[in-house]
Parts: structure tokens; C-alpha cells; sequence
């Protein structure tokens, strides 16, 4: 989610002015049974990290009330506020996001926080990369102004750490219709996860503007319906998605990719641009299009295709029949057996 370093590429993230390469540092922080430990930041560890990273503590809100403490201040409620929300594991995609907040806004705000709500119980919420120093570093040292590293228990009272997807919660905002397409289709439930939580955050951060990448293109959708529909008066900003120089898409997830399957996971995108080009060149006809991107995937023998999808870019209903001029977005995503990515590219003028 949120956004979008890794895997053979070569960008890299500057943290605290050292280069962490492409995940180098990342540590993942799990007990013997597999989740991960210090779920929650303490007072104490936050004040060694504030000190080794020359902060200040009151630039790293640990609980709700803290960042509303400071959000309704009189100051606070005149400026504007660019919201980045993040699960940690930062890239350049990230990076790339706060840069556009920072360049809109007053001031900007980064959250991290892993979100159980949108992981499926045998998804990956206990081996997800975890480290809260060198993302801190990472986000100050790209101008952030505020960082908010919510608990689990404040986030999702009375849940149990481990728990995840809908046993966290027993109240969900639930995108109607969503689990029936594309990706929505492949993961049951990950948008009410998504939605719940960054309702949730827009709740408690109240961002003048909240910035997502376009790699996650339905959930760039769905938030965008639901801050329409439930009358968030926050302005969604997509950005465009960063992508490693042979051109895979940004995931912090790009690490659990092979050295193989590395090698061969830039053929998704290249999939999803003969498809446009296709389309720029006049193919209007969906079942052509899917099948000239079907047919393409299926010649890469470590792919398993989970969906190629042509959808209304602005609603996420697949397009059927005639692809219209405007608004669409082709996507897909493919499995290797032990981890998945996923990718898109919008076609036709975006209104």
C-alpha cells in the first residue's frame, strides 16, 4: 500500500546524508513465531533516535493525541498540510512523493505504519521490512517536517497484535463492488483494509492534500472515491509512479524477488506499454488488447498472469467491448509462486 530501494536497480534513497543503497539496511524485525517485534516506538527509543539523528522529539508523534495536540494548534490550523502516508521501507518512490507534498505545502507529514488491516492472515504482515531509524532519517533528512508512527493498539483499539485484515477492527469502510475486479479480485478484502486505515489517518492528520503513487492505480481509485463519497475534505494527488532504470515499478516488496526473477520482472511493464501502444495506435477493441497482453505475459514462463485488466481509470469498472478515448488505465499483475508484483499505466486523456 501508500505508495512505491530495491531489488537490482540502481536508485537509492539518502537517509541522514549516507547512502543505504537499495534496502541494504533494512532489518526485519521478527520474533521466533514470526512477527515483528517492537511493534510499538517507546518514549525512550524515541529520544535516542531523535538525538542520534539530531531532531527534534516533538518533530515524531508516537500517539493520536499527540499529532492532534499539535494538529489544532492555531498555527497549524492556518497552514497547509501535505499528508505522506507510508508503511516504512521507504524507496524512492516515496521520497519522490514527499517531494511533490514539501513543494504544495506549509508543511508535510509522513506517517508509517504497517497496516494489519489490509493483510490476509497468510499474506506477508509478520516478515514485512521493518526499520523505524533508518525511515526517520530518510524522511528528515528529505524534508518532512513531521513524522507519525502510530501504535496498533491506538490505530485499532482492543485489537491483538498479530491479528490481521477484518479481525482488527469492527468497524470497516467498505469499497462496494471493489473485491470483484482486478486486483480487488486477487486479494479479497486488502481494500477495506486500505480504505479503513487511510479514512482512519485522514481522520487524524486532517491534510489540506494527501499524496499516492499511481503505482497502486485501483487503490489510487479507491481512495479517491471514498474521500468523495464520505465528504473528506482532503484533495488526493496521484504521482506519477518512479521505476527502477530498466523499468520495474518501485516496491518496497522488490525485495523478496530472486536474482531470476529480478531478471524478468521488467516484462510486466513492457507488457503494459505494447498495450498502449496498441491503443495510441487506434486498437479500440478490449478483447484484442487483452489478448495481445495475455499473450505477451504467457511467453514469460516464470509468470503467472493473476489479471490483465483494462478499467475506467477514474471508477475501476472494467471497460468491456469498446475502449472509450478517455480515462483508462491497463493493469496486471503476476505471481512467481512465492511473491507477486503489479503495475499500470493510464491510456487516453486523463480528465
Amino acid at each position: 500500500m501508500f505508495g512505491v530501494v530495491v531489488g537490482e536497480g540502481r536508485r537509492r534513497c539518502r537517509c541522514a546524508g549516507r547512502d543505504v543503497g537499495r534496502m541494504g539496511s533494512v532489518r526485519l524485525l521478527c520474533t521466533t513465531n514470526g512477527l515483528p517485534k517492537g511493534a510499538a516506538m517507546t518514549h525512550e527509543e524515541r529520544q535516542r533516535m531523535c538525538s542520534e539523528l539530531g531532531v527534534a522529539e516533538e518533530k515524531v508523534f508516537l500517539s493520536i493525541k499527540e499529532l492532534r495536540e499539535w494538529r489544532t494548534s492555531r498555527a497549524m490550523a492556518e497552514s497547509s498540510v501535505g499528508f505522506v502516508p507510508t508503511m516504512g521501507a521507504l524507496h524512492q518512490g516515496h521520497i519522490s512523493l514527499l517531494g511533490s507534498s514539501t513543494a504544495e505545502n506549509q508543511t508535510t507529514v509522513a506517517s508509517i505504519f504497517v497496516n494489519p488491516a489490509q493483510f490476509a492472515p497468510h499474506e506477508d504482515f509478520g516478515k514485512y521490512p521493518r526499520n523505524a531509524r533508518d525511515d526517520l532519517a530518510n524522511l528528515f533528512e528529505n524534508n518532512a517536517d513531521y513524522v507519525f508512527l502510530p501504535t496498533q493498539d491506538d490505530m485499532y483499539p482492543g485489537s491483538k497484535f498479530g491479528q490481521t485484515s477484518k479481525a482488527v477492527t469492527k468497524t470497516h469502510v467498505v469499497p462496494d463492488g471493489i473485491d470483484f475486479i482486478s486486483e480487488g479480485a486477487a486479494r479479497p478484502g486488502f481494500f477495506t483494509g486500505v480504505a479503513t486505515v487511510v479514512c482512519k489517518l485522514l481522520n487524524i492528520v486532517q491534510p489540506t492534500n494527501a499524496y499516492f503513487g499511481q503505482k497502486d492505480g485501483l487503490q489510487v481509485i479507491v481512495i479517491r472515491r471514498m474521500v468523495r463519497d464520505l465528504n473528506i475534505p482532503t484533495r488526493i494527488v496521484p504521482c506519477e509512479t518512479i521505476r527502477e532504470d530498466d523499468g520495474l515499478a518501485m516496491s518496497s516488496r522488490n525485495i523478496y524477488l530472486s536474482k531470476e526473477q529480478r531478471k524478468v520482472a521488467p516484462r510486466l511493464y513492457e507488457t503494459l506499454k505494447l498495450v498502449k501502444s496498441a491503443y495510441e495506435q487506434g486498437e479500440r477493441d478490449y478483447a484484442r488488447l487483452i489478448d495481445l497482453g495475455n499473450r505477451n505475459l504467457e511467453m514469460e514462463p516464470l509468470f503467472q498472469t493473476e489479471y490483465l485488466s483494462i478499467c475506467n481509470s477514474l471508477e475501476g469498472e472494467e471497460c468491456r467491448a469498446v475502449i472509450p478515448e478517455e480515462n483508462v488505465m491497463v493493469s496486471a499483475a503476476v505471481n512467481f509462486g512465492d511473491c507477486r508484483i503489479l503495475d499500470n499505466v493510464l491510456m487516453g486523456k486523463q480528465t
